[in-house]
């Protein structure tokens, strides 16, 4: 080969490489850019649940789940952008939004082959849907709606037993002692929460039954 030669052929090489590293570019930007959009409509129909607007909520999640399906489309099996990048945090918070709302309609969360999802941000997306649990147990709280609040300290109660088997797989899931010890934490503190309004519920009860006992007999002499 001529040094002539052998300039054209490293130019060729290198024009090939120049646009398969284009594609790569473009295809990264696409994806920051559509994670974006789905963390934002995932996120968007968290607080639409939590609002109680609930077809509101299955349109933001229709679109999250829009999103993503056109975005596993355009990585065409190139599966390291599934556990790199932008993209699993993206899964997370989609699974998130859709187990959760699942959960408040008294549905069976969904797995990880319905949502084509892989494992890992299928996992860390239901130690996420435990806080949001909580969020509705204080809400639930807040409106003396006791038996509501226990129902939710249930669900998650559930949801830590089921993720708490997990923690012995910790080099195929490397935060998932983190996450579930998140999760413990969360239980117990809602469990004392949940207990003391109880309680105090318990308390007001006994209270007002005295009074009316205390009235009755006033009225009586």
């Amino acid at each position: 080969m001529t040094m002539k030669e052998l300039k054209v052929e490293l130019r060729k090489l290198l024009s090939k490489l120049s646009e398969d590293l284009e594609r790569k570019e473009k295809l990264k930007d696409y994806l920051v850019s559509t994670s974006r959009r789905i963390i934002k409509a995932a996120g968007d129909a968290v607080i639409s649940i939590h609002s109680e607007r609930l077809e509101e909520a299955d349109e933001l999640i229709r679109k999250a789940s829009s999103l993503l399906n056109e975005a596993l489309k355009q990585i065409e099996g190139q599966i390291e952008y599934l556990y790199e990048g932008p993209l699993p945090q993206a899964l997370k918070e989609y699974v998130e939004a859709l187990t959760f709302y699942r959960v408040y309609q008294g549905q069976s969360p969904p797995s990880p082959a319905e949502l084509n999802v892989p494992l890992k941000p299928y996992i860390y997306g239901l130690t996420e849907v435990v806080g949001e649990a909580r969020r509705r147990v204080i809400d639930s709280l807040r409106k003396d709606k006791i038996e509501e609040a226990e129902r939710w300290l249930e669900i998650m109660e559930a949801f830590y037993g089921a993720l708490r088997e997990l923690e012995l797989y910790r080099s195929a899931l490397p935060d998932i002692k983190h996450k579930v010890d998140q999760v413990r934490r969360l239980t117990e503190v809602t469990r004392g929460d949940v207990a003391l309004a109880t309680q105090r519920n318990r308390l007001r009860q006994d209270l007002r039954r005295l009074e009316e006992r205390l009235r009755g007999t006033s009225n009586h002499g």
